[in-house]
């Protein structure tokens, strides 16, 4: 926070819940707690609040949550014109140590509240950049979603295709079904029957009508037109199933549609940050997985170091003690999922691109460790990488590998 903005006569600790939210104010001319409260998560009920101890004077607000939960708080104060503050985890953590053990919503109402009157540089201002930030993590959870869903019916029609007509699934390869003009295929046809009685010139017409496939249709014809021949039956339930690839393939399509320039959007927006240039350098991150680090992990100083982004991110070892055992396998439940798979993912997508990561990956498999086991420390150690880089500003640089 700029410590010009000291002189307030009511600081106000919001402890931000899921469903409640616990609001403790303190006056500054005597240090007396005048408001105790707790709030829905309700726009009137906070903007009561806040005018309540408007009348007073002049407000700082102080969250221990800026986005997801704590995102309508957020809203309603700037939208009042009310300075807020944000207190990251990890100075919440390290000033409650110096308050009552007790753990509670009113305890960390006071340490917010307290600490934004004491120490109110320690505040990180809500700036433009979070809110930015909150819409290309909204944009790549969309992204995600849809892509899902395609995921879920392409998985779907190739069951279908298995259960009415193996050879035509095998001839339709599981890369054709990314092809918008195999989709289109599966749309007007539906599967074997409705390309049978469609018939190979009418077939092969279609497809030539297909963007950049007027060439190549005679091939595709033929070559599923003799994948149709290896079979005479009609397996039960053929014509239901044809009809609800139609549906699929169609939902496939209007979903790419989507897709395409939410793409757009989300590369336009992810590159104007300037720790998109930082990420981009690191091998394996991309398009995909650059967006997604960067709303995920937020501001890089609310970690007290790489390994409490590790743990947030669900890459960090996790070990169970009890008595004289020591279990290492305990599977780590707490934690940013998408930050983690984005880890995982970027960091597996690195070992064909970056001679040292795949040197390590080797190592790790050596080790007798799984794919999984091995993908998981790499993805560790790369994000000491990222969280060094993201502290310093620096690029990626490759390490030299000894001959």
């Amino acid at each position: 926070m700029d410590c010009a903005l000291l002189a307030y006569d009511v600081y106000v600790g919001i402890d931000i819940g899921k469903f409640t939210h616990h609001a403790l104010a303190q006056r500054a001319e005597d240090q007396k707690i005048i408001l105790s409260k707790k709030l829905k998560q309700d726009e009137a009920e906070i903007r009561s609040v806040l005018e309540e101890l408007g009348a007073i004077g002049r407000i700082l607000v102080a969250v221990d949550q800026k986005s997801s939960i704590g995102q309508l708080v957020v809203s309603v104060t700037k939208a009042m014109g009310i300075d807020i503050g944000f207190l990251t985890p990890n100075d919440f953590y390290h000033f409650s140590k110096g308050y009552s053990e007790v753990k509670s919503d009113i305890k960390d109402a006071f340490v917010i509240s307290d600490v934004a009157m004491r120490f109110t540089d320690r505040l990180s201002a809500i700036t433009e950049s979070d809110e930015e930030k909150a819409s290309l993590k909204a944009m790549c959870a969309s992204r995600k979603a849809l892509v899902e869903e395609n995921t879920r019916e392409k998985n779907r029609i190739r069951s279908f295709l298995v259960q009415t007509h193996p050879s035509l699934e095998r001839t339709i390869s599981r890369d054709a079904l990314d092809k918008t003009a195999y989709l289109r295929i599966l749309e007007r046809y539906g599967g074997f029957l409705g390309i049978r009685r469609a018939g190979q010139k009418r077939f092969e017409g279609f497809v030539a009508k297909q963007p950049y496939y007027k060439k190549k249709a005679p091939e595709i014809a033929e070559r599923i037109f003799e994948a149709l021949r290896k079979q005479t039956v009609v397996m039960p339930g053929t014509e239901a199933k044809e009809a609800t690839i139609k549906q699929s393939a169609s939902s496939i399509i209007g979903r790419s549609a989507q897709i395409t320039p939410l793409e757009a959007e989300i590369a336009a927006l992810y590159h104007s940050f300037s720790e998109s240039a930082i990420l981009s350098s690191i091998p394996g991150v991309g398009a995909v997985w650059g967006p997604v680090l960067l709303s995920e992990i937020g501001d890089i100083n609310q970690y007290k170091d790489a390994g409490h982004l590790a743990a947030y991110g669900g890459v960090a070892p996790s070990r169970r003690q009890s008595g004289t055992t020591l279990d290492s396998s305990k599977k780590k439940v707490k934690c940013n999922r998408r930050l983690k798979e984005a880890f995982c993912q970027s960091a597996w997508s690195s070992v064909p691109r970056d001679e040292w990561s795949a040197w390590y990956y080797s190592k790790k498999i050596a080790e007798g460790k799984v794919h999984q086991q091995a993908i998981l420390a790499l993805a560790r150690h790369r994000t000491d990488i990222i969280y060094a880089m993201l502290k310093n500003g620096s690029m990626y640089e490759p390490k030299t590998m000894k001959r």
